[in-house]
């Protein structure tokens, strides 16, 4: 009888949210557990750089949905929703339980939230409370919070998954040592934010290290009586805009907000032989209570970025080295970017305008480093797709003219996105087919381009993977590269030549896959190519003092 009872009230409960809903409220950022209130209501929010602010909304199948925010300073302003299966509300939660226990309650739900997997990526609701639906939450010093499931689930860590391939961002649970790393922060309803005075001291030992045209700053956490939530590290090719309290600066090309507790971050893709300047400037609050450490002498430094090296053929990208390798990104419009994508072990480059419910415009384009072809009169592109949804489709274009990291629409670009073959949707990968663009080149540096645009109302999601470009026949003419000459040639087993210096000796395939490279002594030289498959093969020798040569054999 008491069951049915509770039954019945929780029910009448859910009747009643149904019919009155909630009234708008505001919610307010907790930093500490002193903050943890049994019985107040709180959103669990994340802050992804790509995505922006989003609560955690309805309950889906596996996992929570994730829905766009607005945040004003540190409070978001917004009604819960009461439809358990609408994909735009927020939904709150109410906090029970005890240090170490918490639960957290989702009344529309009529359950808790709970880790309810040891092998997958779950966080479900389950009307029956036990220990892998009570938590601990543990503060960070920049305000997210560690929330770990008490049970014996192993799949325990609730984080913010931004899971961009499928435009489902999401909450759900992982083990301790996932890449899915974003934790979560905690708002309560009707809160009141805790202001702290600005940070006692600067951080120590701010440095620099330059990579080509990529820059890493690294620091020493400040120390003292109040330490920062946050960095601000603001760089410039002239004066350093000094930043202002109770005025928070976004995140852009040359600024970033730095986590207490990272000690680095980076600025890739700057211009090249620039000198740049940066300094670091640590805070508190956020909002209209954002309070910096601006007295004194801040820390600075002043890295010079190299020239751009040319790229020698072949080039061969697969975007596997959790970056997007040698080519960079330059947006032109819209937050989005190009950035690594990766699925069930695959790596690509991908481009989505279309991020946690919302289409943004957007142009943005991934580009080659320049590239030399050595003097090969055939020059071959060629790449594979996949995509999804509707939106304008990829482009691909060369320029003769473009200045590396500079703004694409500076340069003059050909467009070559009738000479491929693309993918026409359900992230179905198709290959492009190979392209002479030697005629185009002809001898010249050049660059490669891949354009994404889409509107405000529509995006695809686009991924690019094997990106190669291959010299095939040598030119013959005054500038062409020197032969060498190779025998036996067909081989079967070895190929031997003659280096007048040391070199280094390399050999590709047709499709430009490095087959074997080695450093070698002057004289005669031999390679072995017994295991290599039947077919026509390129030799081709560097020498230190820049000189090159180049030989076709027949593999037999």
């Amino acid at each position: 009888m008491k069951k049915n009872l509770l039954s019945f009230f929780a029910v009448a409960v859910l009747m009643l949210i149904s019919a009155v809903g909630y009234a708008q409220t505001t919610y307010t950022k907790i930093t500490s557990a002193s903050e943890l209130e049994v019985g107040a209501n709180y959103l669990i929010v994340a802050h992804y750089d790509d995505l922006g602010v989003l609560a955690m909304g309805y309950q889906k199948p596996s996992n929570r949905n994730a829905v766009v925010v607005s945040e004003n300073g540190e409070s978001i302003t917004v009604t819960p929703g009461t439809n358990p299966e609408s994909t735009t509300d927020v939904f709150q939660i109410t906090l029970g339980g005890s240090t170490d226990a918490w639960t957290l309650f989702d009344e529309v739900a009529n359950g808790y939230l709970y880790a309810s997997s040891s092998s997958q990526n779950q966080l479900k609701t389950q009307a029956t409370l036990d220990d892998n639906g009570k938590w601990s939450i543990t503060f960070n010093n920049d305000g997210t919070a560690e929330v770990v499931a008490q049970g014996a689930n192993e799949r325990n860590n609730m984080r913010f998954n931004p899971n961009t391939s499928n435009n489902a961002p999401l909450f759900s649970c992982y083990a301790s040592s996932s890449n899915i790393d974003t934790r979560v922060s905690f708002y309560k309803a009707d809160g009141a934010p805790v202001v702290n005075p600005e940070p006692s001291n600067y951080p120590t030992n701010f440095g620099a290290t330059v990579d080509g045209v990529d820059v890493t700053l690294t620091w020493t956490d400040a120390i003292g009586d109040q330490l920062p939530s946050k960095y601000l590290v603001v760089g410039s090719t002239g004066d350093i805009t000094v930043p202002t309290d109770g005025t928070p600066v976004a995140n852009g090309d040359l600024v970033k907000n730095v986590n207490y507790g990272d000690e680095t971050v980076s600025f890739n893709g700057l211009e090249a032989n620039t000198t740049y300047h940066f300094a670091i400037f640590p805070y508190t609050n956020s909002g209209a209570n954002i309070d910096y450490k601006t007295d004194g002498t801040y820390p600075f430094v002043h890295p010079v970025t190299a020239d751009y090296p040319d790229f020698q053929l072949p080039l061969d990208e697969d975007f596997n080295d959790e970056s997007l390798g040698i080519f960079r990104a330059v947006s032109v419009t819209g937050e989005q970017v190009w950035h690594q994508g990766s699925y069930q072990g695959t790596t690509y480059a991908n481009m989505n305008g279309y991020v946690g419910g919302t289409t943004y415009e957007n142009e943005d384009w991934l580009i080659s480093p320049g590239i030399n072809p050595d003097n090969y009169s055939e020059v071959f592109l060629e790449f594979r797709t996949a995509m999804k949804f509707d939106g304008n489709p990829l482009q691909v274009k060369l320029s003769l003219n473009y200045n590396n990291g500079a703004n694409p629409g500076s340069a003059t670009w050909e467009d070559l996105t009738d000479a491929f073959d693309f993918s026409t949707g359900n992230f179905e990968w198709v290959e492009s087919g190979r392209f002479n663009i030697g005629s185009m080149v002809q001898g010249q540096r050049f660059w490669i381009a891949f354009v994404y645009t889409c509107t405000a109302a529509a995006a695809s999601s686009w991924e690019i993977d094997y990106v190669k470009v291959t010299g095939g026949e040598v030119s013959v003419g005054e500038n062409a590269l020197s032969t060498v000459s190779v025998y036996p040639n067909p081989a079967k087993d070895m190929v031997s030549f003659v280096l007048e210096n040391d070199a280094q000796v390399s050999i590709y395939d047709v499709t430009g896959r490095l087959m074997s490279s080695m450093a070698m002594s002057a004289g005669e030289g031999n390679c072995q190519i017994a295991s290599f498959e039947n077919g026509v093969y390129f030799l081709n020798i560097r020498y230190a003092d820049g000189k090159k040569e180049v030989a076709r054999f027949v593999k037999f």
